[in-house]
């Protein structure tokens, strides 16, 4: 398989919410979100958008405290945790600030964790209101309900950005860019339906198409050559789960 990254609909769409984000008019409120469920690309998607926009990346962790994810902040600015919140807050923002440089996003990933400890969002709040730089949150999808309860998030929140699954166009995108084989329309379209239109599981299956494709030589695979061999170990039960009414377009 190629490490790449397929630019799929919703890639597409989260980075151009990031551009609009960076040059947002003057006035408008520069916070965004990324929500979706688990395997639909969103952790390789941000690693995408962030190095094309020069972005800062963080990781949220269970164990996160406000100190420590102010703490992670300041290590990926250069700096050094310090014994003071307020220390690494004022560090945080002189260095998004400094030179007058061009705004750079900041990525939260894992960011559910933050609404454990409020205090956390609320920091979060800080660094773009004194920093300008837009702030995106990236999360599962009840991370939508979080955060329309707060209306001091909420209301800075300007790009919303949903993954859901993708479409049969999307598949063949996927297949096109990441795999070494050449795969058929017939198997693009029993993939789609038995990965449920997921990105995480139609790589495993383009990973085991493609074993197989080099094992036997096989210049394309279809669905007569790939003969209903298991995708990945829960196929039966995954794919039987509901999908969108169109099929996984957004």
């Amino acid at each position: 398989m190629k490490h790449v990254l397929a630019l799929t609909k919703n890639v597409r769409k989260f980075m151009q919410a990031t551009d609009d984000l960076l040059n947002r008019p003057i006035g408008t409120e520069g916070m965004g979100i990324l929500e979706g469920e688990p395997g639909e690309g969103k952790s390789t998607a941000v690693a995408r958008v962030c190095d094309k926009f020069d972005g800062i990346y963080v990781r949220a962790i269970g164990c996160w405290t406000v100190t420590s994810m102010l703490g992670d902040i300041c290590r990926e600015l250069g700096g050094e945790r310090k014994l003071r919140r307020s220390d690494m807050l004022e560090f945080i923002i002189h260095e998004l600030r400094k030179d007058n440089r061009p705004s750079r996003p900041i990525f939260i990933d894992e960011a559910d964790y933050c609404f454990r400890q409020f205090e956390m969002v609320d920091s979060l709040r800080d660094i773009y209101d004194l920093s300008g730089c837009p702030v995106i949150l990236i999360g599962m999808e009840d991370i939508a309900k979080k955060i329309k309860l707060n209306t001091r998030i909420a209301r800075r929140v300007t790009q919303w950005v949903n993954f859901c699954g993708l479409d049969l166009d999307d598949v063949k995108t996927v297949a096109v860019d990441c795999c070494e084989v050449a795969i058929s329309d017939d198997l693009a379209q029993y993939l789609h339906k038995e990965c449920n239109a997921n990105i995480g599981r139609i790589i495993i299956a383009l990973t085991k198409i493609e074993k197989q494709a080099k094992a036997t030589g096989a210049i394309i695979m279809d669905c007569a050559t790939w003969d209903n061999r298991p995708l990945y170990f829960d196929q039966p039960t995954f794919s039987k789960r509901s999908k969108t009414s169109n099929g996984g377009v957004c």
